[in-house]
């Protein structure tokens, strides 16, 4: 029996989505119908995140202009990726937390085992960062001091301590210009 489990576990999937197939074939059937009605028109189809894309396998030309026997095809040429991610200087900056955590024994007491945490700010772009003045860092209440103000942009407003536990950390972020805070939001996991 023991050289058959193997074989089961990997059976099971397979028989699962066929089940799933055979029970749902007539919506199946209409989704595939749709999809190559599509295709079949020269329109694209694009599906989930992993980007699966259906479409005429020719380039498209603009809209409305028939090409020339001979010519190249007219390409719409999209803007340069500059321009379409250059913050205007009204906008809120793009920023976000990240953070790592080190095991570190000498660190342990009382029974818990302890993890140097290196949390900090990141922009999408420097200019965002230049823009902040100070994050308060808001640590779980079990912490000393557990609200934390760092100014250091040099160090991409960097706050080091450790931890024993995991939990969700609150920063808010200050900006020139706004009275508000943004404020943001990091599960620390380690």
């Amino acid at each position: 029996m023991k050289d058959w489990i193997p074989f089961l576990q990997a059976l099971i999937w397979p028989v699962v989505v066929l089940t799933f197939a055979f029970k749902f074939r007539a919506g199946l059937g209409r989704l595939i119908e749709a999809i190559n009605s599509r295709v079949e028109r020269g329109d694209s189809f694009e599906a989930g995140a992993s980007g699966i894309k259906l479409g005429p396998s020719s380039p498209q030309t603009a809209a409305g202009v028939e090409p020339q026997p001979g010519a190249q095809p007219v390409l719409e040429v999209p803007p340069p990726l500059a321009e379409l991610t250059e913050p205007s200087t009204d906008a809120a900056p793009r920023v976000h937390l990240v953070h790592s955590a080190h095991r570190d024994s000498a660190l342990d007491r009382n029974g818990y085992r302890y993890f140097r945490l290196r949390i900090a700010l990141e922009g999408d772009s420097d200019s965002d960062l230049d823009r902040v003045t100070k994050v308060v860092y808001h640590l779980h209440p079990t912490f000393r001091d557990p609200d934390r103000v760092v100014t250091n942009r040099s160090t991409g407003f960097e706050l080091t301590t450790a931890a024993w536990g995991m939990f969700n950390l609150t920063a808010d972020v200050y900006v020139k210009g706004s009275t508000e805070p943004i404020r943001l939001e990091r599960y620390l996991n380690f």
